[in-house]
């Protein structure tokens, strides 16, 4: 019993669990195919203009797929901890499969990419609900001892599923165009909505489901959940150092991306590659944490984390090649993934049940609020200093902030 408590995969004996892990990983796929596609509009929208003058493109297409985070979790918070989560996830994807089409079809009959921050802005208002839904769900799925393991196996599934769809989607984009893209992650939806009901439905806390009386309660269940953030001095931490790692991603996600396709001029296909590289960081994280990382005390581990991306993005900044880029993508994926699952991990531990949907909802909004506005701060400061000047700028800070947390608490020990 004690050895299978080890083994992380030994959770995929869970059929419930294993149903929505293969879900995911169809649909994650797809997603990375989808990504692409929109590289592959923006390298087409600036062709023969500058690399500075492009950064603020690419931050739009960022910035319409962030900001119904911030529109829509309150909302999407209250309803998945009344409404069957199974379902929510079920009609989302369905939903998600029908907009995605819609993106090649408004740049082949219109030409205007303003229909295209439109149909992101819809797409990513469906995922407001689907994410916390799935969060909220695997805790209903597996016993408390398995959290840890769930949590590492979804993260490893969404790295394999990238890697393979950033590789397989960037040859398709410069190779096929970018309408078999979309199309792809259309079907990858349908068929992961198709795995999710295979799930059984068990512990779901549904209380209500008349629309108009949960409408009248959705400003006090907001407030409960930033409550629950707030009231526990941990929780709260968690928050901040989430908030600080969230506007660091911000900016280098853009920033990279446009270094990447256009000033090195490798497009979707050099994309390709160094997105593979993070996700082979993410998966090597994730398996080793998820291994071994359950004595670990989680805010220590995040602050550690923290530490070491903040030498790691000095090494983005010093890349003068395409070797010593991938090494330092690949790090940081490693730390962003034992980061990622530690605070999910911790957030499923202390939240009680009934108000877990809710207290999700407030990190998605405290984590996408820091990274919107730090990628729109990318399109401005892009087009103003060199990448790589930003790249040290932003490992200083991170160096600084967690380097400060980290003497802060070990004196407080002392004393």
């Amino acid at each position: 019993m004690v050895s299978e408590r080890k083994n992380i995969f030994n959770v995929l004996k869970n059929k419930d669990f294993f149903a929505l892990w293969i879900g995911q990983i169809v649909s994650q796929f797809g997603d990375r195919l989808a990504q692409m596609g929109l590289v592959g509009i923006y390298l087409n929208k600036t062709q023969g203009i500058s690399v500075a003058e492009s950064v603020p493109l690419m931050r739009d297409l960022f910035f319409f797929s962030t900001l119904p985070i911030l529109i829509f979790t309150p909302l999407a918070g209250v309803y998945v901890d009344r409404w069957g989560r199974r379902n929510i996830l079920i009609i989302t994807d369905f939903v998600r499969a029908v907009l995605v089409v819609l993106i090649p079809v408004s740049v082949v009959y219109t030409g205007n990419i303003s229909y295209v921050y439109v149909i992101i802005f819809l797409i990513f208002s469906v995922t407001c609900f689907f994410t916390p839904a799935k969060l909220a769900f695997i805790p209903n799925l597996v016993e408390k001892e398995e959290l840890l393991s769930a949590n590492s196996l979804s993260n490893i599934t969404r790295m394999v599923a990238m890697i393979a769809g950033v590789v397989i989607g960037g040859f398709i984009v410069a190779r096929l165009g970018i309408t078999l893209s979309f199309v792809l992650d259309s079907v990858s939806f349908i068929a992961s909505g198709c795995a999710i009901a295979l799930v059984r439905i068990k512990g779901n806390p549904v209380r209500d489901s008349h629309a108009a009386s949960l409408l009248k309660k959705i400003g006090g269940d907001v407030r409960e959940g930033i409550r629950f953030i707030l009231k526990n001095k941990q929780v709260s931490l968690l928050a901040i150092n989430l908030f600080v790692s969230m506007a660091a991603s911000g900016l280098a996600y853009v920033l990279v991306t446009v270094w990447v396709t256009k000033d090195l001029r490798m497009g979707t296909q050099g994309l390709g590659i160094i997105a593979a590289f993070l996700g082979a960081g993410m998966i090597a994280g994730s398996l080793l944490y998820g291994q071994f990382g359950g004595k670990l005390r989680k805010n220590s581990v995040i602050l550690g984390g923290m530490l070491a991306a903040g030498l790691f993005v000095l090494i983005l900044g010093g890349s003068g090649s395409i070797t010593f880029l991938s090494l330092g993508i690949f790090l940081i994926g490693f730390i962003a993934a034992i980061i990622m699952i530690a605070a999910n991990t911790f957030i499923q531990e202390v939240t009680p049940d009934s108000v877990r949907g809710r207290v999700f909802a407030g990190f998605e909004i405290i984590i996408n609020s820091a990274f919107l506005i730090f990628v729109w701060v990318a399109g401005v400061i892009g087009a103003l200093y060199p990448i790589s000047h930003i790249f040290y700028g932003i490992g200083a800070v991170l160096l600084a902030y967690s380097g400060s947390m980290i003497l802060g608490r070990t004196i407080i020990r002392v004393r």
